[in-house]
């Protein structure tokens, strides 16, 4: 009820503000997108969660049964959000088959049997972004609040399934990489520079901690440098984060988490991320080829906690340890789209993920084929199928489902 009430003064203080400056006008958007569909492996649909199920990361055996049902979001998150050219936004995910917001550390409280992974979509009322800034032509935008990272911003142009959220590890709302570890991915308290000089594109971003006496615990870094003309792209981009705090959910599904929602949400673990990324597309025709390497790692925190520690983590609770193996990763993807008629794309895409084992680490690689047709009834709506196979190679991955796979049909519209 309290965030119904919160969206009703939001929305009428915003329409208010527009129809007093006739200079601005706001746009009411979004998306709405679910698929039908199943997964070889998993644990129970978490209405929750902002995919419903996790196809992408390793499975226990346990969970070796099928699970059909509807699915949220098999290309693109449902979201809601508002717009004003005065450069401020507020969006929100929402999960369809619920209709409950975004909520994944909701889910991987809720126990064992239940899909938990972690993700940036975690209960916030604008999970997916809230910020206002500046924006001129020439010197660029810059905006203050909760932003997307620069590297995600470079996923969903340059992932070959186009950051289908059930389709590909990459767009996937829990998976381990986004330009930003998972959790990551969105950025609190964050300020965002973009700017482009002819088919040069550029941005930074900084995000503050806001821990007492201690300026730089749980900031982060960003950076993005990149060029597109000619029907050729490529971006390359960085990002850093000091004493960033993750679920154990992140290096896998269904992580030991509760009996009981609302208590906590298991370990956490407090590390230092570091991430690069180069991508690059080309568009010959019909036809589009992108490809990209990604390089991230978990290390250990420049400012560890005691032992026993607790902290809130979304609203839940949990015990807090300091990584002390730092794990490092590659990720290589490959693929892209053919339009066959100006209605109807098809796409695919490969992905190596590849875990370098190293002390006290345990070294694998995951890999993901996948595809998607998509046709579009008109310019708002459009009908999809997808299908993502995974094998997991390596000791990393002992004790799990050795593979996996989602098929799903479904239908999205934008408004």
């Amino acid at each position: 009820m309290k965030k119904k009430i919160i969206v009703t003064m939001i929305l009428g203080s915003v329409f208010g503000v527009a129809h007093a400056d006739d200079g601005d006008s706001v746009t009411l958007y979004g998306i709405m997108d679910v698929a039908v569909g199943v997964v070889e492996h998993s644990a129970n649909g978490s209405p929750l969660f902002p995919s419903t199920v996790n196809p992408v990361s390793k499975v226990s055996t346990k969970f070796n049964n099928p699970v059909w049902g509807e699915f949220n979001g098999g290309i693109s998150d449902s979201r809601w959000g508002i717009r004003v050219n005065a450069f401020f936004g507020l969006e929100s995910g929402f999960n369809v088959p619920s209709g409950n917001i975004n909520n994944a550390a909701g889910s991987i409280a809720g126990g064992n049997n239940t899909v938990a992974a972690a993700s940036a979509l975690n209960g916030q009322l604008f999970n997916r972004g809230a910020f206002v800034g500046l924006r001129q032509d020439q010197f660029g935008s810059l905006a203050f609040g909760r932003t997307a990272t620069l590297g995600y911003d470079t996923i969903v142009n340059y992932d070959p399934i186009f950051a289908a959220q059930l389709f590909s590890p990459l767009g996937f709302s829990g998976s381990y990489s986004a330009g930003g570890i998972t959790e990551g991915s969105r950025t609190d308290n964050n300020l965002k520079y973009t700017n482009h000089i002819g088919p040069v594109n550029f941005g930074a971003s900084y995000s503050f901690g806001g821990v007492a006496g201690k300026f730089g615990d749980g900031s982060t870094v960003g950076a993005n440098l990149g060029y597109e003309a000619n029907n050729f792209g490529i971006q390359a981009t960085y990002y850093s984060a000091r004493d960033a705090i993750h679920s154990a959910a992140l290096v896998g599904a269904n992580a030991v988490g509760s009996n009981e929602i609302g208590s906590n949400v298991g370990p956490l673990t407090l590390n230092n991320d570091e991430d690069f990324m180069i991508a690059a597309k080309y568009s010959f025709g019909p036809a589009t080829f992108k490809a990209g390497y990604e390089h991230f790692e978990l290390k250990a925190p420049t400012d560890p906690v005691a032992a026993g520690t607790t902290v809130n983590y979304f609203g839940f609770t949990g015990t807090l340890t300091n990584t002390v193996n730092a794990t490092r990763s590659n990720l290589y993807f490959a693929g892209g789209d053919y339009r066959i008629t100006p209605t109807f794309d098809v796409a695919a895409g490969f992905y190596d993920t590849q875990t370098m084992q190293s002390t006290g680490v345990a070294g694998g690689n995951q890999l993901q084929y996948s595809l998607l047709a998509d046709y579009n009834l008109s310019r708002r709506t459009d009908v999809y199928a997808g299908y993502m196979f995974s094998k997991f190679n390596g000791s990393a991955f002992n004790g799990f489902e050795s593979t996996n796979y989602i098929v799903a049909t479904g239908i999205r519209t934008a408004f």
